[in-house]
């Protein structure tokens, strides 16, 4: 076992992985593709779209294809990476577990779930870079099937999972939207909302959730008569309460049972949040979107906690920003387009809160660099260490901000105008 060298070794099975993640990749957009979005490629003249579209209409002969050539090569790779092990001396118990240990993680995360995902965000951009490959996959599989057949013939068919069932469903479902649209009197506008319905199905909550570092949260131990300062600076209607920190979720504080109580009784205006606030519900950042829509609807909840794989919080969702994965953007009356920057006065910008910070630095005469932030918002947030509201005032890297507005559904800072600060420099960012 040891003379085959440990290099080859690791060199074939690197090798061996690289090429079944892409395959997996490859199969994962294949399926995510309708004909009317191939057609569509084509029509934007892309190179390879009509190649692919032969393959769509050869997309179950070209997936078993892809499966076999995908088991192949990872049963190549975890032989290569077990051999390797015995090189280093171990005993064989030792060999096993580490073998049975990398293979799994290998085969899990690189060659499933990475790939998977990368080709459900891109899958035409995916399924145009990899049409080379399938097609020789395809043909390849045309020279083994007399053997695929045997084996179909003798052993009996798998039954469909539920995530199978879904995805055929799903883009069966596709395909009638698409053929619709190209009938007249079909408005753009209801096709799109159609295909937003259907790919809720492929949609996880961690892709429309708002993410932990834009919560707006108020701790357990403020008095009610201070949460409403924060209601009415933020524009929330639900606010999450927190203990010791943001992964410490005690509950949700809604804003009417909070004016409820005060106009009831007065003088329970001294109680804390904690004793006022509604039990949390919670969900795993993994859930798709159509499920927990339907979820939601049912429990008659509004918002929920996101948790990440460790069981702390990735951020929050509403039902409102599942509907709008649907509808589109749902603005308040109050909201206004995103404005142009406008000097005030000498020296004073208000600039959108995603002006990049090197172009306010062109504006101001001076140079802003930041590692970690781009836009001017960022720097705000950055600078105060929590969601900037309405009227909150901070200076970084010698520019003074002062959030204004907030604007859109979820209440995020739109405007900010920043000058140039006049401070020392061992006073900034206080």
């Amino acid at each position: 076992m040891g003379s085959v060298p440990l290099g080859f070794l690791i060199t074939t099975s690197v090798i061996f992985i690289i090429v079944a993640a892409i395959l997996v990749a490859a199969e994962s957009s294949l399926s995510r593709l309708s004909k009317a979005a191939v057609e569509d490629l084509i029509e934007e003249g892309q190179k390879r779209a009509k190649r692919l579209d032969t393959l769509l209409d050869q997309r179950r002969s070209t997936a078993l294809s892809v499966r076999a050539g995908r088991i192949a090569l990872q049963t190549a790779a975890a032989v290569a990476i077990t051999i390797a092990f015995t090189h280093g001396g171990w005993p064989w118990w030792v060999i096993l577990l580490l073998s049975i240990g990398v293979n799994w993680l290998v085969a899990y995360f690189v060659i499933s779930v990475i790939p998977q995902q990368i080709a459900w965000r891109n899958p035409e951009k995916v399924a145009l870079h990899t049409t080379p490959l399938l097609e020789f996959m395809l043909k390849a599989g045309r020279l083994g099937s007399p053997i695929v057949e045997l084996f179909r013939k003798v052993l009996p068919a798998s039954p469909q999972t539920d995530a199978e069932a879904r995805a055929e469903m799903t883009e069966e479902m596709r395909e009638v939207v698409d053929q619709v649209g190209e009938t007249e009197g079909f408005e753009f506008e209801d096709r799109e909302m159609l295909r937003a319905v259907f790919e809720l199905g492929h949609t996880y909550i961690r892709e429309v959730m708002v993410p932990r570092t834009d919560m707006v949260t108020i701790q357990a131990d403020v008095p009610v008569s201070k949460a409403i300062a924060l209601f009415v600076r933020s524009g929330y209607s639900r606010i999450p309460v927190i203990g010791e920190n943001v992964d410490d979720v005690v509950g949700i504080m809604y804003f009417k049972d909070v004016v409820s109580l005060l106009h009831r009784r007065p003088e329970d205006s001294k109680k804390l949040v904690r004793d006022i606030c509604r039990a949390p519900h919670f969900v795993p950042e993994m859930t798709l979107a159509d499920d927990e829509l339907r979820r939601m609807q049912n429990a008659r909840v509004h918002m929920v906690l996101v948790v990440d794989e460790y069981g702390g919080i990735a951020g929050l969702l509403t039902i409102e920003d599942l509907i709008e994965e649907i509808v589109g953007e749902v603005n308040d009356e109050h909201d206004r387009n995103v404005v142009e920057p406008e000097e005030l006065s000498a020296g004073v910008w208000r600039v959108p809160a995603r002006f990049p910070i090197d172009e306010l630095g062109e504006l101001l005469g001076m140079e802003i660099e930041d590692e970690d932030v781009d836009s001017v918002g960022g720097l705000l947030q950055k600078a105060m260490g929590r969601v900037p509201l309405p009227g909150a005032r901070a200076i970084a890297l010698g520019v003074d901000m002062t959030a204004e507005e907030a604007v859109g559904r979820r209440r995020q800072v739109g405007t900010i105008v920043a000058t140039r600060a006049i401070i020392d420099p061992q006073e900034e960012g206080e």
